[in-house]
């Protein structure tokens, strides 16, 4: 069965990466953080480390998913969905800035 999450970002939300508070380094494919407050590492493997990339300026949400969808053999509706749920995740580190 499949799991429903609510979310509070729509494909039309503009975002954009936060990186005040984070010291950031990219490893081969992969991006590590350390939040500056509590020393905590986050490590985004090669999927999560292109949406970071792609959220250097204000963007909208559906932009992202179009450009991951030319560069990954995905489907809209998968590729939305998981995008969704990954950025709600860094909402709920402070990684992500919804203008």
């Amino acid at each position: 069965m499949s799991e429903t999450v609510q979310t509070s970002l729509c494909k039309e939300t503009i975002v954009r990466r936060n990186e005040r508070n984070f010291l950031i380094s990219r490893i081969g494919e992969e991006v590590v953080l350390m939040d500056v407050h509590n020393g905590q590492y986050i490590g985004l493997n090669a999927i999560g480390s292109a949406i970071w990339e792609k959220l250097e300026q204000p963007v909208p949400i559906h932009q992202v998913v179009h450009a991951l969808m030319e560069e990954y053999a995905v489907s809209m509706q998968l590729c939305e969905q998981e995008t969704l749920l990954f950025l709600e995740k860094m909402m709920q580190h402070q990684m992500l800035i919804v203008d």
